[in-house]
């Protein structure tokens, strides 16, 4: 009873070159009528790209899944998108693009990487094979279950793996603060997914803590390049990074206390990551003497700034648009600067 529920399998390991000389001679077919249709092409080639370059950086390959035909073909019932991309890319129908480690690579097809392309040739993959005794209701359900279970890594995951070390540990250890760590919960807010969301509130602060010459509206890959280029930071200069973290989060708490990083006007008021960045950003640099002499006058000028329709407009579609972030900004600061210059 039990032996036509249990799988019948075996693994192997196949290098890209031969995926492909499979593809080509039909024994490997890449869309049984239960698969899905290639995805990753959507929105043009970056993610592609992306899974090209995990290849070249060695990190292991998920497993792809395949089903044994009677005329001793196979089909692919989970891996289409990683077979599909590798035989695009080694027929050179899409150039890399959107790279964050191989940046020297972007805008290059295969035949253009010189000695990388054998690396990619004998680079492998482990596959497992379901053997073609299983009844073929049992290999659709086994489609459904690794399809279902399929979760795709957030950015600031992916930031986590590919960046290690001292920076990447201080985002974890701040992200650990009560205020950070519960950003948006409670009766208000929203629940926080468990995807490092909390160390990516703590990336915005220092990634967005400047004049934003460089950042180009695309606010993934500002986040991005900013985490590389912490990579060879000193352990002097973490602790001084974790200094100014925290007493710039101490003097938001201290002026607006348990209503910090809302829109203060509101009924029900919720925390908001634009808020947080504006905050963060605008007492990072105040003396904390201003600060706690004109804590209720900086208190008013906040909810009238909540008020402003101006300042509402830049909190509504295109949130984090350069323009938006820094009409916020200027907003804020004209309020600050009248609460200084009347104090004279």
């Amino acid at each position: 009873m039990t032996e036509n529920k249990i799988l019948n399998l075996y693994p192997i390991d196949y290098p890209f070159e031969t995926l492909i000389d499979r593809v080509q001679k039909g024994k490997l077919i890449l869309d049984p009528e239960f698969q899905r249709k290639y995805k990753w092409d959507k929105d043009g080639n970056e993610r592609a790209s992306k899974f090209i370059e995990s290849c070249l950086m060695r990190i292991p390959l998920p497993a792809c899944y395949f089903a044994e035909k009677d005329d001793n073909s196979q089909e692919v019932i989970d891996g289409v998108q990683r077979i599909t991309t590798i035989l695009n890319f080694f027929n050179d129908e899409f150039a890399l693009e959107g790279l964050s480690v191989f940046t020297e690579l972007d805008g290059l097809k295969f035949s253009e990487l010189g000695d990388l392309r054998s690396e990619l040739e004998t680079t492998t993959i482990r596959c497992i094979v379901l053997r073609k005794d299983n009844k073929k209701e049992l290999v659709s359900e086994i489609f459904a279950r690794l399809n279902q279970g399929a979760v795709e890594l957030t950015p600031q995951e992916i930031r986590h793996a590919v960046y290690p070390g001292l920076f990447d540990n201080l985002l974890s250890k701040l992200s650990g603060i009560e205020i950070i760590k519960n950003f948006k919960q409670g009766e208000s807010g929203t629940t926080v997914k468990d995807g490092r969301e909390s160390e990516e509130l703590v990336l915005r602060f220092f990634a967005l803590n400047n004049s934003l010459d460089d950042y180009d509206n695309k606010l993934s890959k500002y986040l991005d390049k900013f985490m590389k280029s912490q990579t060879a930071i000193t352990e002097q200069e973490i602790l001084e990074l974790e200094t100014k973290f925290k007493e710039t989060l101490t003097k938001c708490i201290d002026i607006f206390d348990n209503i910090v990083f809302t829109n203060i006007n509101k009924q029900q008021p919720r925390q908001s990551v634009a808020l947080y960045d504006l905050l963060m950003w605008s007492l990072s640099n105040e003396n904390s003497n201003f600060l706690t002499t004109h804590r209720q006058e900086i208190v008013l000028a906040y909810s009238e700034l909540c008020e402003n329709p101006e300042f509402n407009r830049t909190m509504t579609g295109g949130l984090q648009q350069k323009s938006s972030i820094l009409a916020r900004r200027k907003l804020w600061k004209q309020k600050l600067d009248e609460i200084r210059n009347n104090g004279e």
